[in-house]
């Protein structure tokens, strides 16, 4: 089964790619993969915390009633447009309209609902508020321990998209989506559980890399809101590039292996710890590195995040011929 995604021009020139994760598909992708029957530190952490906590287990028996293990599940929980804060998501799940909860809860309850579901479709102020206090309190379990990990793995993924679209152009970008079965130039087709069509229709595309996605893309129920695409973000390999002695000599052995592990965008936290060094002295090398030109810096949220420019790409690739200066 497949997803056809259908652009026209103007799509192709409103294509966009999240700068940062979404709360809100993250808190309900997670619940997905917290059901897996995989072993992993995260799962182990969460499930340890609802045994210990009534409180937690009932916000997440909330957020598994709205998302199924499998199926659909109502968009109101991952408001439309780009990215925003849990706050914002909050309000927006808050404030959606009483016919909207009816018609979207009406897509996961099929048959019989739990009477707080009746309740909340029902536009139920205290029930409204209980279950937006549950979105927050499984996000507090599950997304925001790990957030700052989930935030570089985007961060990552973004990097290469950005690159790849810089470099080779939409076609490229889209084509190297996880989940993507084939691009034409006109219809993007993806692994999906059901055969759906989208027409953009000049709207154009957010593509949203995500964390705690698994397998194959995720996209909004209803056409008529906003075209998104929440794919899994992929880590580029950790392995670090070779240091040469010339590169070693010109540079010192700890601004050289600095270069070389920041093949891959890192925190200063990251870098120092793939260096073994302080966060101190990873802080001071990424500096010299950027004042030579050769690395950039970006602060997302309580972070820095390094990437290579194309000099230091360049330089670390031993690739600097008279005419790549530009």
């Amino acid at each position: 089964m497949t997803l056809r995604m259908v652009f026209d021009r103007d799509d192709l020139q409103r294509i966009r790619v999240a700068e940062t994760p979404d709360p809100m598909w993250e808190l309900v992708l997670s619940s997905h993969r917290l059901r897996e029957h995989r072993t992993s530190h995260w799962r182990q952490r969460v499930q340890l915390s609802t045994r210990q906590d009534e409180h937690s287990a009932r916000a997440l028996k909330t957020l598994f009633t709205l998302v199924p293990p499998k199926g659909n599940f109502p968009d109101f929980l991952t408001p439309a447009g780009l990215p925003g804060s849990l706050e914002s998501g909050c309000e927006a799940v808050a404030c959606t309209p009483r016919g909207r909860l009816r018609t979207e809860l009406r897509t996961v309850f099929t048959g019989a609902a739990p009477p707080w579901v009746n309740r909340f479709a029902d536009g139920d102020r205290e029930e409204v508020h209980r279950v937006v206090g549950a979105l927050r309190d499984a996000y507090d379990l599950m997304i925001a321990p790990v957030w700052h990990s989930v935030r570089e793995t985007v961060a990552i993924d973004r990097a290469k998209r950005i690159r790849t679209l810089a470099g080779e152009g939409a076609g490229a970008l889209l084509g190297g989506i996880p989940g993507v079965r084939g691009w034409d130039g006109d219809v993007l087709e993806i692994a999906y559980p059901t055969t759906r069509t989208v027409r953009l229709d000049g709207r154009g595309l957010i593509l949203v890399p995500s964390h705690f996605c698994a397998g194959r893309p995720v996209t909004l129920i209803d056409p008529a809101l906003p075209p998104v695409l929440i794919y899994p973000a992929r880590r580029a390999a950790t392995r670090h590039a070779v240091t040469t002695p010339e590169l070693v000599a010109l540079l010192g052995r700890t601004r050289a292996e600095s270069l070389g592990a920041l093949r891959v965008p890192r925190t200063t936290s990251k870098l120092a710890s793939c260096l073994g060094t302080s966060i101190g002295t990873a802080s001071k090398q990424a500096a010299v590195l950027r004042e030579a030109g050769l690395v950039t810096s970006v602060r997302q949220g309580g972070a820095i995040l390094h990437h290579l420019t194309r000099l230091g790409m360049a330089l670390l690739t031993a690739d600097i011929h008279e005419g790549n200066w530009t």
